[in-house]
């Protein structure tokens, strides 16, 4: 889920009010931060509490337990200290089981290798890309996951509600053992299905739709050009072509996402109820985030393995009892931070191999100083991402520089501009001095 939700401003299209109402229990971090724009390094750096810069788990097929065969990840930490651990839903990364760490909980349902709620046989898309051949002869679709639509036929079987439901029981049953639950809640992640009732609220011939830039891409070095358009993603160009068969493709797959994105913030406020509901919210820290953000056609580029700021930006929300609800901070952070935050709220030892620093300062004090934040994709390439300003150097040495105060959308790349040198050196002392080899794939 991205930035583009009632969440962060009124006037953007997503409508998603339990996200909103959330925030009013708590403290919603304006300007969060993913530590890695893809799911897998993204959830094994927010689970484990190290970067991908220093465990080496850069891509989505990467080994995140070889990488980190004796780390004590957050839910385990809490089992480890008197916590009944549950999960449902999208926890870990989705390739297989091997991706799973069933010891850390007292009982997972895990999210099956395949998506359960994908039809099949998949002989064509339900709405999205049809199979296409592409001018090079190699035939599609792009992803098997790249569609849309009114999925599936019984509301109750979509895989978010069973997710949901699960979670529920639990919150219910919970009684005197303090008790952990993770609920990962898979949309807005592609496919686009949802009920028709989160399609109903943003029909077609109303959407709203991303902002785009014709030359956005001409002041981008050779580095960030491969990265927004490597030879195995094609996505953007896919649309091209299929316009010859639907001139308003795009429209579709943009107004798939919102469906999804509020379908999604429907979970959130059906846990929210069966939470208040149980009696037991007074007495319950709760923790939203979305492992990364995604784009929409923004820089050519759909989808998210890229470091700018739609891409990595999360609705990122802090419920703690003692604290002061209604809160916005607008100090950067980034979710390497969770980890260190939920053990001193919950008064437990910090395991010491943690990278963050704990938010409860800013729960506190949301004026409070706070560093950069450091974003990373791939081996040796980063984002440092401080209140005005993203600075961007890739493996390769080529460098970007964005004042997102004035130019909010990233389309001037500042970084060879008179005078950009110093704020430029000023971010690069944030980038890791050391960046550990990349992880392979599972077995």
């Amino acid at each position: 889920m991205n930035d583009w939700t009632t969440l962060f401003d009124k006037s953007n299209p997503i409508q998603t009010p339990n996200l909103e109402r959330l925030a009013q229990r708590g403290t919603f971090f304006s300007k969060a931060y993913c530590n890695s724009p893809a799911c897998n390094p993204s959830r094994a750096s927010v689970l484990s509490g190290t970067r991908p810069s220093s465990n080496g788990v850069y891509a989505n097929r990467s080994d995140w337990k070889k990488a980190l065969p004796d780390t004590v990840i957050l839910p385990q930490h809490f089992r480890n200290h008197g916590y009944l651990a549950y999960a449902s839903g999208k926890i870990f990364h989705h390739h297989g089981t091997q991706f799973h760490k069933y010891e850390a909980f007292d009982e997972f349902v895990e999210f099956p290798s395949r998506q359960p709620d994908m039809p099949m046989p998949r002989d064509g898309n339900l709405n999205g890309i049809r199979s296409w051949t592409a001018p090079d002869g190699s035939k599609g679709p792009v992803s098997r996951n790249f569609d849309w639509g009114v999925y599936p036929k019984n509301p109750d079987n979509h895989i978010d509600n069973r997710t949901v439901n699960w979670a529920i029981q639990k919150i219910a049953s919970s009684s005197k053992e303090p008790f952990f639950v993770a609920t990962g809640i898979y949309r807005p992640h592609m496919p686009f299905y949802a009920p028709q009732e989160w399609y109903d609220r943003y029909p077609m011939g109303q959407l709203r739709m991303p902002e785009r830039n014709d030359e956005d891409l001409e002041d981008l070095p050779d580095a960030a050009r491969a990265m927004l358009h490597p030879p195995s993603r094609k996505f953007m160009s896919t649309f091209e072509q299929e316009k010859l068969r639907d001139a308003f493709i795009f429209e579709k797959a943009v107004r798939g996402y919102q469906a999804a994105a509020s379908f999604a913030d429907y979970q959130v406020g059906r846990l929210l109820d069966a939470l208040d509901q149980s009696g037991k919210a007074d007495n319950t820290i709760i923790a939203l985030w979305s492992d990364h953000g995604f784009h929409l056609g923004e820089k050519e580029h759909w989808e998210k393995f890229v470091l700018y700021e739609k891409a990595t930006r999360i609705p990122f929300i802090i419920v703690a009892p003692g604290h002061k609800a209604g809160q916005v901070c607008r100090r950067p952070v980034s979710l390497i931070d969770l980890y260190p935050t939920l053990t001193e709220l919950c008064k437990l030892p910090g395991p010491t191999h943690l990278e963050g620093e704990s938010l409860v300062p800013l729960l506190r004090k949301p004026k409070s100083k706070r560093d950069p934040v450091l974003i990373t994709y791939g081996k040796g390439n980063h984002a440092v991402r401080s209140e005005r300003y993203r600075y961007i150097r890739y493996a390769n040495g080529e460098e970007e520089l964005y004042d997102l105060e004035n130019d909010p959308n990233e389309w001037s790349n500042i970084a060879y501009l008179k005078g950009t040198k110093g704020v430029m050196k000023q971010h690069a002392k944030w980038l890791p001095l050391e960046n550990a080899n990349e992880i392979g794939p599972a077995n």
